[in-house]
């Protein structure tokens, strides 16, 4: 419901850019600009001038202390979640195509593993590498499971915690991977 009520707050260009979802190859910038300003971040903060997930982050985390699930999704989960939204249009563009021509959807917003496909989470991590190694969790037991505070951010415990990030007793710790993150992005990119 709040999704719909921020939808009906917003102004006809962000009708359009749902509309243009799916109608041409690629996500155009006004189309993804259009969601995170005009959407996106009214979605989170209804009546906001700010129209940057970013600053709008900041702000939620800084003045009402929210936690990490709670705020806007960053500018690089937002791109993704964006592509596979446009991805997803374009095949029910071509609903009623025989045989629709789509390209890879690996190219918007998905990998490949297996014979699954997995949604990237986002190209880049929530947080700088430096902050993220300053979580800890107080896990006792030899193992982290689902109660451990950093995997319930979606983190991967590190040298901090008690558990050490010891493969040996943790469940939680770096995979070549982590987050969906591809290493070949790099993190001043500001594209993303």
């Amino acid at each position: 419901m709040t999704c719909w009520q921020a939808l009906n707050r917003c102004p006809v260009e962000v009708v359009a850019a749902f509309a243009d979802l799916g109608t041409t190859p690629d996500v155009t910038d006004d189309t993804e600009s259009a969601i995170e300003a005009l959407f996106v971040c009214q979605l989170y903060e209804p009546h906001t001038a700010l129209i940057d997930v970013a600053e709008l982050r900041w702000k939620l985390f800084t003045k009402k202390q929210l936690e990490g699930q709670k705020l806007p999704p960053t500018l690089g989960a937002l791109h993704e979640a964006i592509a596979r939204a446009h991805f997803q249009a374009m095949v029910w563009c071509q609903d009623q195509v025989p045989n629709p021509q789509l390209p890879p959807p690996t190219d918007y917003g998905w990998n490949n593993e297996g014979d699954s496909l997995i949604p990237i989470t986002a190209l880049v991590p929530p947080a700088p590498a430096s902050i993220t190694h300053l979580v800890e969790c107080g896990c006792k037991e030899n193992q982290c499971r689902s109660h451990c505070s950093c995997k319930s951010q979606q983190l991967n415990c590190s040298e901090m915690c008690l558990c050490g990030a010891d493969e040996d007793v943790c469940e939680n710790v770096s995979n070549d991977h982590p987050l969906g993150i591809d290493d070949e992005v790099e993190e001043d990119d500001p594209t993303i």
